[in-house]
């Protein structure tokens, strides 16, 4: 089947993302993106900004900060300086210029108290295109989970992470803990953002004492379609996919038990680009 021009086009800009993600901690000069898709470097700058409305140097100063944003939260031990090194600032007070500007709150503060705001958690350019997936059909047994449960905006979901991590290392003497999972009862593109619910749970080897932040549940056992994504987590796409166009053509009937995801790779040491998880479809 011959690809057409417009799926050539966002093919090359998706190469550009991904190499962004891959390359963060690098230089990334507009002659190397603009040879990794093939365009002119001359309109190189236009082309990108275009497509995916927001300019190259706004994309990785804006992904840099992100993963500075977690870094400050999830990585106490790592000293602020070393952040601001990473995210490619010359000292730590550019970096805390910037961050506040973009934030409201310095790398300190929110260090201390973060306020999540969406250009950290949500937002992501990608080109619009027809997107498949391979399916499996697998048997699951029973997975018993230490559980937050979040009420709210998707911006706010390192909040309840942050609770699960806490449990965590509290708790690590009692518990071992395994995979990390999410369960999605509801359908982000048509909840209001304040209706917004999900679980995000740590697989257990006994049964949890229930706690001010996190409660013992389960995902029970039976089978399930699964779906692997590679690349940022919001998987919207993927889930609007399996549900709109491999369900009706499969014949496959849905049990009562919402969907579900395996993160499988969560460090926030992972690029982008890399992060991988498993998105399960109780079936009957």
């Amino acid at each position: 089947m011959n690809e057409s021009h417009a799926a050539r086009y966002s093919r090359r800009i998706n190469k550009v993302l991904d190499y962004i993600h891959a390359h963060l901690d690098e230089e990334l000069s507009v002659d190397t993106l603009s040879r990794v898709a093939n365009f002119s470097r001359f309109h190189f700058h236009r082309q990108f900004s275009e497509y995916t409305g927001i300019t190259v140097t706004r994309l990785v100063q804006l992904l840099r900060l992100r993963r500075a944003s977690m870094q400050l939260v999830f990585n106490q031990r790592a000293k602020i300086t070393d952040i601001a090194f990473q995210a490619g600032f010359a000292n730590a007070e550019s970096f805390s210029r910037a961050f506040r500007r973009e934030h409201g709150q310095t790398p300190t503060a929110f260090r201390k108290n973060p306020t999540w705001t969406p250009w950290q958690v949500e937002w992501m350019p990608r080109p619009s295109g027809r997107l498949e997936w391979e399916v499996e059909i697998v048997e699951l047994p029973v997975i018993r989970m230490a559980v937050v449960e979040h009420v709210g905006p998707r911006a706010q979901v390192p909040a309840a992470l942050l609770k699960l991590n806490e449990w965590r290392d509290t708790n690590e003497g009692i518990y071992r803990t395994g995979a990390a999972y999410g369960i999605y009862p509801c359908n982000p593109d048509t909840t209001p953002p304040e209706q917004f619910r999900a679980e995000f749970g740590l697989a257990v080897d006994r049964a949890v004492t229930a706690s001010a932040h996190v409660v013992g549940k389960s995902i029970p056992a039976g089978r399930c379609a699964v779906l692997r994504k590679v690349g940022a987590y919001d998987a919207s796409a993927a889930a609007r996919w399996i549900y709109s166009e491999w369900l009706p053509a499969s014949g496959e009937q849905l049990r009562p038990f919402p969907m579900f995801c395996e993160f499988v790779n969560a460090s926030i040491d992972v690029p982008e680009n890399a992060k991988t998880l498993d998105l399960y479809l109780p079936l009957r």
